[in-house]
């Protein structure tokens, strides 16, 4: 035998030995593999309450195969958490998110990127949450693991930028989010070239934290760049295209324009269509979108048309209790208060409340806001109380999530004003 052949063999022993220490066997840890990537096939197919079914027998068959402490059991802990967060099942996700952790902790060394990979899982799960505090040490410490493993430049460590600057972006942190967002980038195009999807990616968030403060001006170029490589490196029908078309929609909505944003949310909705079907979540933000900028216009049929057809589809596509729901949900409601049905629109609101506390949390920001527009028609109707208590819940929310100084906690004071000032308690009102 030659050495070479020797050495193998040896290694083979060595690891079969290692397996059998750990009370588990070759065949039982490649079936197990092959269970999670079975699991990962129906994800990336679409089929996400299939893979959600058979992620769940599939922890259950490696739990028995592998033991409960085993890292390739935490990989199918963290592959169904993963895809109950697609489902919005954000109290599972984490459940699951943090015993796939305590495996990893325990299992690998301190060093190892999927300890890495978990802490990031749980700090954009809390982040989507609206737990703000409890997501930053996570986001931090994901940053951290993956700079100390693979070095400040590497794509993992821009992926964690990006996760740190979409957090701080949403708490309108707006600085440290482009300063986390620009290094991602320089990262990127070091790696790959300026004219890569991936960078692309980064561009489209840089545009983003502009858009949130209304510079305009300066989140076009960085859409449209965006738009640009993304047609130039994809094919011609590709979902991340058609997402670009739908953010240049949005910045022309926002800044008025409304003949250009209805020309890109349309060319948005066929191209939606085309890639993802008539009936998909994707499409049913585009329908969500048009109604919302038709009720800006006035054009009031339209606009109850266009969110009822996404009310509908995200019903049928994400279930009746989802979080987009929800928020579809509050739109049309805005819309009836618009039109002084509020008896609809309280309906509305509150059950677009009744979601989010289950399937987000009870000290959501979104929450917060449904909570203002419920004690705006409770001071329409004359019930000050209630409108005065829905009110104070509504900054409580705020003031924790967003912090005291931040607009939206001004906004709810101001709301707040004007029911003390219907209430004679003008003395009471806090300063705008």
């Amino acid at each position: 035998m030659r050495l070479s052949t020797r050495i193998a063999a040896c290694l083979l022993v060595v690891f079969h030995l290692a397996l059998v220490s750990a009370g588990v066997c070759a065949d039982a840890l490649d079936e197990a593999v092959a269970r999670n990537r079975e699991v990962g096939v129906l994800f990336s197919s679409g089929d996400i309450q299939g893979a959600r079914i058979r992620g769940e027998s599939v922890v259950a068959e490696n739990q028995i195969a592998l033991g409960a402490n085993h890292p390739e059991l935490a990989r199918s802990l963290y592959q169904l958490a993963v895809i109950n967060m697609q489902l919005g099942r954000y109290d599972e996700a984490g459940r699951l998110h943090l015993e796939a952790l305590a495996i990893r902790e325990a299992a690998l060394s301190p060093g190892d990127l999927a300890i890495a990979d978990s802490v990031m899982a749980l700090g954009g799960m809390y982040r989507n949450r609206g737990w703000y505090a409890e997501a930053e040490p996570y986001l931090t410490r994901g940053l951290a693991l993956r700079e100390a493993s693979l070095g400040a430049d590497s794509p993992a460590v821009a992926h964690s930028l990006m996760e740190l600057a979409r957090l701080y972006r949403t708490q309108d942190r707006f600085d440290e989010a482009e300063a986390a967002a620009r290094r991602a980038l320089v990262i990127l195009e070091g790696i790959h070239g300026p004219e890569d999807v991936r960078v692309a990616e980064v561009l489209n968030e840089l545009a983003l934290n502009y858009h949130n403060q209304h510079r305009y001006d300066d989140a076009l170029p960085y859409y449209t760049r965006a738009l640009d490589i993304r047609r130039q490196s994809l094919p011609g029908n590709h979902i991340l295209i058609a997402r670009s078309l739908g953010n240049l929609a949005a910045l022309h909505h926002n800044a008025g324009d409304y003949a250009k944003a209805e020309a890109y949310y349309l060319e948005a909705l066929d191209a939606k269509r085309i890639v993802l079907g008539d009936r998909h979540p994707d499409v049913a933000v585009t329908l969500r979108n048009l109604g919302m900028m038709y009720a800006e216009q006035g054009r009031q049929e339209d606009a109850e048309r266009r969110l009822n057809e996404a009310v509908a589809m995200l019903e049928a596509t994400t279930g009746t209790n989802t979080a987009a729901v929800a928020g579809t949900l509050a739109n049309l409601a805005e819309l009836y208060m618009q039109q002084g049905r509020l008896e609809e629109a309280e309906a509305l609101l509150t059950r677009a409340i009744r979601i989010w506390e289950e399937e987000l949390d009870a000290r959501h920001p979104a929450v917060a806001r449904a909570l203002s527009q419920l004690a705006l028609i409770q001071l329409e109707q004359g019930h000050l109380e209630e409108a005065e208590a829905l009110q104070r819940r509504s900054i409580a929310i705020l003031e924790h999530a967003m912090g005291a100084q931040h607009p939206d906690v001004a906004t709810a004071q101001g709301n707040l004003a004007l029911i003390h000032e219907a209430q004679r308690k003008g003395a009471d009102a806090n300063p705008l």
